[in-house]
């Protein structure tokens, strides 16, 4: 089932934006400067480690999670946080204090992301590039 989420990924769709970025302190300025970046995601497997690249024009960001185990990861804001992953069917579950991620490979071939970050939420879909 992992094999589903292995690949490039590029954001068809989000829900929450606004509330979600205001949610863990972007300024309006960078809320609007943000709008329309597209954050291209790469997914790879390493044994039993997801390696998830976050490329922006500005800035990539890569991080591996280790299922089962805690995992180091670094947020877009620089915040490094430790994250327990787990691989659930096609459902990948991240979690740690005040944060969630739930990264779903839906049966139309899209990704669904869920990111939970102080009661805050953003919905992303995505396609395989």
């Amino acid at each position: 089932m992992a094999a589903k989420f292995i690949g490039k990924w590029v954001p068809e769709s989000k829900e929450g934006y606004e509330a979600f970025m205001k949610g863990v302190g972007m300024t309006d300025e960078v809320i609007e400067k943000n709008r329309t970046v597209v954050v291209v995601t790469e997914i790879t497997q390493d044994g039993n480690a997801f390696v998830i690249k976050r490329v922006r024009p500005d800035k990539t960001l890569e991080n591996r999670l280790v299922l089962g185990e805690a995992s180091e990861v670094e947020t877009m804001l620089g915040a490094k946080l430790m994250v327990t992953a787990t691989l659930s069917g096609n459902v990948v579950t991240g979690k740690s204090d005040n944060y969630t991620s739930v990264m779903t490979a839906m049966d139309d071939g899209r990704l669904k992301e869920e990111v939970t970050v102080k009661g805050n939420t953003i919905t992303v879909i995505s396609k395989k590039e």
